[in-house]
């Protein structure tokens, strides 16, 4: 075999295997979402143990936070902004380790490099055959293609790969405020506590309130509802939804019908049309207050709403007939 034919192909299986070592390298060194979860877990000290990292601790709000970083994962954000923003929601929470920067850049490089690597092969495999042959011009230029299409194939497998294996790009739709059904109270709290001042917290102490009332701990739902009710960021929706627990609460936890008549006026100040504050306030005025002529004129109102559904309008009426009819609050 003459000595060009034998370095093209010493080239053609050296190149192969140098690319076949590196797709596997980027392969098996690509970090998964998993480890991408541990790594960041790891740095980061659980906020109520001594000295554990979230991915150690066994506490619930570690867990928590553990959560929160899958999802944040999941979503593309950078370990930078998770880092950030465990740091500024918990209180307590800080580094175990300096933060890293740029640890992944060469994976996001590796697909051109490798291309880039493939027509440095090809052009000097082309320089080292017979020149003067049109036949093996010929011949040559059919491996080449070959051999550029598997550089390019190659190349196209770690580019997916790389970007399969680490989630969606960054700008992925974010986390549902409303997704709290496994954070525990306890970590509503603390990131409560560490973010009075964001506009967005008032949702999330809304819906830890609402934990606290459904099971009857009203003293602790109490200051929740208090702050949202008399926050300026709170939406109208949120003013009410508070303003509308704290009135019934006043009733039922403490008999205070006053108090209560008063805090549904202030919500229906913000919506005179919400049904809710309507039918409690009925509620009082006939319960409380043994004021029937009252009751039953909130409940004529709420009655005259053409897209009230069917099951509150049938519970009004049943109530507004009682009214009617003399019989005493139930």
């Amino acid at each position: 075999m003459p000595p060009t034919e034998k370095l093209r192909d010493r080239l053609t299986v050296t190149a192969v295997v140098v690319m076949a070592a590196l797709l596997v390298f980027l392969i098996a060194t690509n970090p998964t979402r998993a480890d991408r979860v541990d790594a960041i877990g790891n740095r980061i000290k659980c906020p109520v143990c001594q000295g554990e990292s979230i991915a150690d601790s066994p506490s619930q709000m570690a867990r928590d936070m553990l959560s929160l970083v899958a999802d944040r994962v999941a979503a593309g954000r950078s370990d930078e902004e998770i880092i950030d923003e465990l740091l500024s929601s918990f209180s307590g929470a800080v580094l175990l380790d300096p933060p890293a920067s740029g640890s992944t850049l060469w994976l996001w490089l590796a697909p051109a490099a490798a291309v880039a690597a493939g027509v440095v092969v090809i052009v000097l495999w082309r320089r080292s055959a017979p020149r003067d042959d049109r036949v093996a011009k010929r011949l040559r230029a059919g491996p080449a293609i070959i051999l550029a299409i598997a550089f390019g194939v190659i190349a196209v497998i770690a580019g997916f790969s790389i970007q399969d294996r680490a989630g969606p790009a960054a700008g992925a739709a974010d986390v549902a405020v409303d997704d709290l059904d496994d954070v525990s109270n306890e970590t509503m709290e603390a990131v409560i506590a560490a973010n009075p001042d964001n506009p967005q917290i008032n949702g999330m102490r809304l819906a830890l309130a609402e934990r606290y009332y459904e099971i009857g701990d009203y003293r602790s739902a109490f200051p929740h509802y208090l702050e949202v009710a008399g926050s300026p960021r709170a939406t109208d929706d949120e003013a009410i939804a508070a303003l509308v627990r704290l009135g019934w609460m006043a009733w039922e936890g403490n008999g205070e019908s006053d108090a209560a008549i008063g805090l549904f006026d202030e919500a229906l100040t913000i919506d005179n049309g919400s049904v809710t504050a309507r039918y409690l306030k009925g509620q009082v005025l006939w319960c409380g207050l043994d004021d029937l002529d009252g009751a039953g004129a909130l409940f004529q109102q709420i009655l005259h709403d053409p897209e009230l559904p069917d099951d509150t309008r049938d519970r009004v009426q049943d109530d507004l007939d009682a009214v009617h009819a003399g019989v005493a609050c139930a």
